[in-house]
């Protein structure tokens, strides 16, 4: 269990309102608890971070952080990630929709998800989020491109690059790139897909959820259910599923349950 009195978020400067808004909600929520919250320096954070050894810093995907991240996972220290939910999002979303601001993922020392948790099936439950059954003898691959504030994050500018041509030395298939903004629904391209890839996008978990296998970075939670190494592209897996949906419900929180405690109990 984590002591919220004992982390700091770090709140980027340039947010959109909605986002801002968000940040500054969370913020005051951990203050609250007797945490402790970061505006705009990510140098600050990292000064604080060493002045006080069991602080833990809370930090989304904001380019600035990248170094300090290098530094904690160099050193062992843990640091907790938060972004947008694996289901019941507000917004960037092509499965069902969430509530009251919807769920967001936080995760101690990772981006994603990084191992299928033994736990009850009741918060995948409450997501009510319909699982279709695996797709097979699919023609085209489908690629989710990376956002530029991503790529930064991540250091993987050259993804898009380098993944054709892997994907080339690999196979003969159709390829269909989408972007984080396009308005065509991830079902359309993934109908008749043979498989989704992306870094690390969550529209692999949805390409999950949506039965269509995924090849994918190690980071991703959707590595646990799908392949990570390219050359095998024309061997997609098609798990069980289960185990792995439980999980992501564990791994995922609203405002609620910040406030109530739930996610210190819970997060890993």
């Amino acid at each position: 269990m984590i002591d919220p009195a004992k982390v700091c978020l770090f709140i980027p400067a340039g947010l959109k309102k909605f986002k801002l808004d968000l940040f500054e909600r969370i913020g005051d929520h951990i203050i609250k608890a007797g945490g402790r919250v970061v505006r705009h320096d990510a140098e600050k954070l990292g000064c604080l971070a060493l002045d006080n050894a069991d602080m833990i810093p809370i930090v989304g995907c904001q380019p600035e952080s990248t170094p300090l991240i290098a530094q904690w996972r160099k050193s062992g220290r843990p640091w907790i990630y938060w972004d947008r939910g694996y289901c019941r999002r507000v917004f960037a979303t092509w499965l069902p929709r969430g509530e009251n601001g919807g769920y967001y993922r936080w995760h101690l020392n990772s981006f994603q998800m990084q191992r299928i948790r033994d736990v009850p099936e009741d918060r995948w439950v409450r997501m009510e989020t319909p699982v279709r059954p695996w797709q097979r003898g699919g023609r085209h691959i489908v690629i989710a491109a990376p956002t530029r504030t991503y790529a930064r994050f991540h250091r993987c500018e050259n993804w898009i690059a380098d993944t054709i041509d892997a994907l080339a030395r690999a196979t003969d298939r159709q390829i269909v790139i989408r972007d984080k903004e396009s308005k065509r629904p991830l079902q359309a391209d993934l109908e008749g897909a043979h498989c989704l890839v992306t870094h690390g996008s969550i529209a692999a978990v949805e390409s999950v959820i949506m039965g269509c296998p995924v090849f994918v970075a190690h980071d991703s939670a959707a590595a646990l259910v799908g392949q990570t190494d390219l050359s095998k592209v024309e061997a997609p897996l098609y798990p069980e599923r289960e185990p792995w949906l439980r999980s992501l419900a564990y791994s995922q929180f609203n405002e609620r349950e910040l406030i109530d405690g739930t996610l210190w109990k819970l997060i890993a």
